[in-house]
């Protein structure tokens, strides 16, 4: 998207079409990771039916719904100073190894996802409240930053053991 970017809305088949060069799995995953992101409304500027993540509605086709990076995206996301290179998995173009943030992305996004034989789940956290934590740890104080829901809800965050694993005892706490 950010070879894309001219500042209007592009069509998301079009940006599944030209993020093929970089990615072997397919138009599926990458329109479906698109969409995700889009729902988020952080890093992807979007236009048209882009489902709902109350309802489980789901987006409109590619060929209908349009996107763009938002001016968050390309003011946290893109560094060439800090961004390592390499060719992508065929040869043809030089993409990121890694995307440097100026902001902890991956907490406020969350992941949820499998691989060979590993499987994530971070859930994600409120922006204003990673914004105070970033400022926080600069200053070197100490902060604190628990989960947070797109569609609200709450958590008992008694046992959240500053997001380390929790390990089964066995032992029942009825």
């Amino acid at each position: 998207m950010k070879e894309m970017d001219d500042g209007r809305f592009n069509k998301v088949a079009n940006i599944i079409g030209q993020s093929m060069q970089y990615h072997p799995h397919g138009d599926a995953s990458i329109g479906d990771a698109l969409v995700n992101m889009g729902q988020k409304d952080l890093l992807i500027e979007t236009q048209g039916n882009w489902g709902d993540v109350r309802t489980g509605d789901e987006a409109a086709a590619a060929r209908y719904i349009e996107a763009r990076l938002s001016k968050f995206a390309l003011e946290v996301a893109f560094n060439a100073k800090t961004t390592e290179w390499a060719l992508s998995y065929d040869g043809r173009k030089n993409e990121p190894v890694t995307l440097p943030m100026k902001f902890p992305l991956l907490l406020a996004q969350g992941a949820e996802g499998i691989a060979v034989g590993l499987a994530t789940k971070i859930l994600p956290h409120n922006f204003c409240e990673l914004i105070e934590a970033s400022i926080k740890y600069l200053r070197g104080k100490k902060f604190e930053i628990l989960p947070d829901f797109l569609t609200g809800g709450t958590m008992d965050a008694s046992s959240y053991n500053d997001g380390k694993r929790v390990v089964n005892t066995g032992k029942s706490h009825y």
